[in-house]
C-alpha cells in the first residue's frame, strides 16, 4: 500500500470517540443534551454516569460529525461546568444502530 492510500476497512470519514468528562456534570440535564446532540447529527453509541461523579459518551459516525460533538461535550448543558475531557478515537465497531442512555456503570 502507498503512502497516500487509506487502508481497507470502514467508510472513509468514519470514527469513534470516547470521551470521559469530568467536573459538576451529573444532575443537570448532561445525559439528555448528549443524547439529544448525539441524534442530531446521527451518530450511534450511548452516554452514561459513572459512580465517581463522571460522565462517559461513546460515539460512532463522520469524523467532522464527532468533532462538533466533542465541541458540545466540552460546553454541556446550561448549569454544567466540565473540567477536564479525555477524548480517545479509534475505528468505528458498527454495534450500535442508535444513540441512547445507559445506566450507571
Amino acid at each position: 500500500m502507498r503512502p497516500d492510500e487509506s487502508p481497507p476497512g470502514p467508510a472513509v470519514g468514519m470514527a469513534s470517540l470516547e470521551v470521559r468528562l469530568t467536573g459538576w456534570v451529573q444532575g443537570v440535564g448532561y445525559r439528555y443534551f448528549t443524547l439529544e446532540f448525539a441524534r442530531r447529527l446521527g451518530l450511534t453509541g450511548y452516554v452514561m454516569n459513572l459512580r465517581d461523579g463522571g460522565v462517559r459518551a461513546y460515539a460512532e459516525g463522520p469524523r467532522e460529525s464527532l468533532e462538533q460533538f466533542l465541541r458540545a461535550l466540552e460546553r454541556g448543558p446550561g448549569g454544567a461546568s466540565v473540567r477536564e475531557v479525555w477524548p480517545v478515537w479509534g475505528a468505528p465497531t458498527g454495534q450500535y444502530s442508535t444513540f441512547s442512555i445507559r445506566p450507571t456503570l
